[in-house]
């Protein structure tokens, strides 16, 4: 009894961090936030180029979000053209974000008032 809570707790565990770790939309969505914080820091910084670091993390996004980005970066680290893309990688994602969400499950609240209507209009 021990050990099957004990496997029941582990796939749980793995379950879970599938789920935290999964790479989507929105959590795509926030990390491009958190790479534009970095960008726009470089242009407050007055920094020519985007630091190596970040394209690592840039180009997932990237990737990610539109076939045709990590071409379009290419070897370009000016901070005001990174932005430029990572907006168009900001639209996609939202896109993609609305998408993936489907139509919410319906629940009746009165199944049976509901049936009886039903019923009752057919008579």
């Amino acid at each position: 009894m021990l050990q099957q809570t004990i496997e029941e707790q582990e796939r749980n565990r793995r379950w879970h961090r599938r789920r935290t770790h999964a790479v989507t939309p929105r959590r795509l969505l926030q990390e491009s936030d958190e790479l534009l914080f970095w960008v726009e820091e470089c242009l407050v910084q007055r920094v020519r180029i985007v630091p190596g670091w970040l394209i690592p993390r840039l180009m997932t996004v990237l990737r990610n979000a539109h076939p045709e980005l990590p071409a379009r970066l290419g070897r370009e680290r000016r901070p005001e053209q990174v932005m430029e893309i990572i907006y168009d990688a900001q639209a996609a994602l939202m896109d993609k974000a609305c998408r993936s969400r489907g139509p919410a499950q319906v629940i009746p609240l009165f199944a049976r008032s509901r049936e009886r209507m039903l019923k009752e209009a057919a008579l």
